[in-house]
């Protein structure tokens, strides 16, 4: 009988772990974005673009603060071979730490910060959505064992409620007092069940320790200096369209963002966590690692460009749907934005497998350059209008994600060629799809028909077609019979 693949039974165990971990993470995540999109929608049709412009503002200049002090304390515990109560307690205290200072410090600064991007109202809000960074902080870090122990179930139980808790929140206050204040106060108490719930579903309890710190800022710092420069890389646009075209064209700009990511953060990136653990796993066997990363890479790519292409085709039909009427304006800039969630995805895995390596300073460097690349090329082309902005941006993500797969391919010669042919049934599944839904014409329709029956079209399409193709050009090779495998393990045979 031929062998599944080029793994032991070791590694077989890991990718069913993965798969039943993605699969917790993907339901967990799909109640998470459903609330997500309800709250959208109604939020969408309760505040203005300023309101979001605020947020957005609030948002962006709560992550630059944090990721100054951000100690990478998950990939830190993940990556070690051998782990002990030492490491647990450094990172909860430095991390409680670090969070604590910068939270102290936006308080102060907040006024500061209102008054570059011109918005008075940011002061109190900047200040109070700081509390959520060490309430965050406090929650035990034996919610770190368990991502490193490829085991998301109690993390399943402790974000339903967290999510419920912060939705209903959400909701009341956007109902009786329709302002930016709802969201601010939904990821406070988000923040708050979350780590109050940590205790109750891991029975770690940490201590204050500094004993393991110098191991873990030999690791942690050039994660530190890689997420100031990825934050600049990933915000630079929201900051130029604040300052260039002002709150509210920064509202819309960035929450056509947000709904190009949906997807992705709703279920492709969580379900792609267990990865990194099990691409950990297989860092001391070249071959095993090259297949791991391979496979991982192929099935990233196998969902994103079906959902790619729909986003392409049908943006404004989509904004109508999720955000109303009232924000058309902005509809056609999730055409771009459809590049850069294809490139969110895939970056991120990518990077992953390279800070699974341990090529943490190599990632850095290349952050940097690229970061400053972006940058230049902004300034100069992409000031005259939004949608010059998206798709100027789309492309450069594009253009980066592409560098970086690179990168990897001769760190890992995990071979791109293989790789290219594991992707024909997706290419090919996708072009009857994007077929089959431009040969229907439902102009005269209600606009929620259009989106469902296209909607529905094009997955179903897709997915027959990915998975018929897929059957007949790749049932020979080795990635298809581990997926034989894990579907096996998964209905219990």
């Amino acid at each position: 009988m031929r062998s599944q693949s080029p793994s032991s039974h070791t590694l077989m165990s890991i990718s069913h772990k993965v798969l039943k971990s993605s699969g917790l993470l993907l339901g967990l995540q799909v109640i998470h974005r459903s609330l997500g999109i309800i709250s959208t929608l109604v939020l969408a049709r309760l505040l203005t673009p300023d309101h979001f412009g605020i947020v957005a503002l609030v948002t962006i200049a709560l992550q630059f603060f944090e990721l100054l002090v951000e100690t990478g304390n998950q990939q830190y515990i993940i990556q070690k071979t051998d782990l002990d109560d030492e490491d647990l307690d450094t990172a909860w205290t430095l991390d409680l730490l670090s969070k604590s200072l910068i939270a102290l410090i936006i308080i102060g600064t907040s006024s500061f910060v209102a008054d570059w991007f011109n918005e008075p109202d940011l002061t109190l809000a900047l200040a109070i959505a700081a509390l959520a960074l060490p309430i965050r902080a406090l929650k035990t870090p034996g919610m770190l064992r368990l991502a490193r122990q490829i085991n998301y179930r109690p993390l399943f139980k402790l974000s339903l409620w967290q999510k419920g808790i912060s939705f209903l929140t959400v909701m009341t206050i956007a109902l009786i007092h329709p302002t930016f204040w709802a969201i601010i106060a939904g990821n406070l108490v988000a923040a708050v069940i979350f780590t109050v719930g940590s205790y109750r579903v891991d029975d770690y309890r940490p201590k204050w320790s500094l004993k393991k710190l110098r191991e873990q800022w030999g690791f942690s710092q050039w994660l530190l200096l890689r997420g100031i420069v990825g934050f600049t890389r990933s915000q630079i646009d929201n900051l130029m369209v604040s300052r260039l075209f002002g709150t509210a064209q920064l509202g819309g700009y960035n929450l056509v963002r947000e709904v190009s990511l949906l997807p992705a953060l709703s279920a492709i990136i969580p379900m792609s966590e267990p990865l990194l653990a099990a691409i950990s796993e297989s860092k001391s066997n070249p071959q095993a690692l090259a297949y791991r990363i391979r496979l991982s890479l192929a099935l990233m790519i196998t969902v994103l460009t079906p959902i790619t292409a729909f986003i392409m085709l049908y943006p404004e039909l989509i904004i109508r749907v999720l955000l109303g009427p009232d924000w058309s304006e902005f509809g056609p800039l999730l055409k771009p934005f459809g590049l850069f969630f294809f490139t969110f995805c895939l970056f991120a895995l990518v990077s992953d497998a390279i800070i699974a390596q341990g090529k943490v300073k190599l990632l850095f460097w290349f952050d940097v350059v690229s970061t400053v690349a972006i940058i230049i090329i902004l300034w100069l082309t992409a000031t005259g209008g939004l949608e010059i902005m998206a798709w100027v941006r789309g492309w450069l993500s594009v253009a980066t994600t592409v560098a970086l797969l690179l990168i990897l391919a001769q760190q890992t010669k995990f071979s791109l060629r293989k790789l290219l042919f594991l992707c024909l049934p997706t290419l090919t599944g996708t072009a009857l799809a994007v077929a089959a839904t431009q040969s229907l014409d439902l102009s005269n329709s209600h606009y929620l028909v259009q989106f469902l029956l296209l909607g529905t079209l094009h997955v179903i399409t897709a997915a027959l077609s990915i998975g018929i193709i897929g059957l007949l050009l790749l049932k020979r090779t080795e990635e298809w019979g581990q997926l034989r495998y894990l579907v096996n393990q998964a209905r219990g045979k």
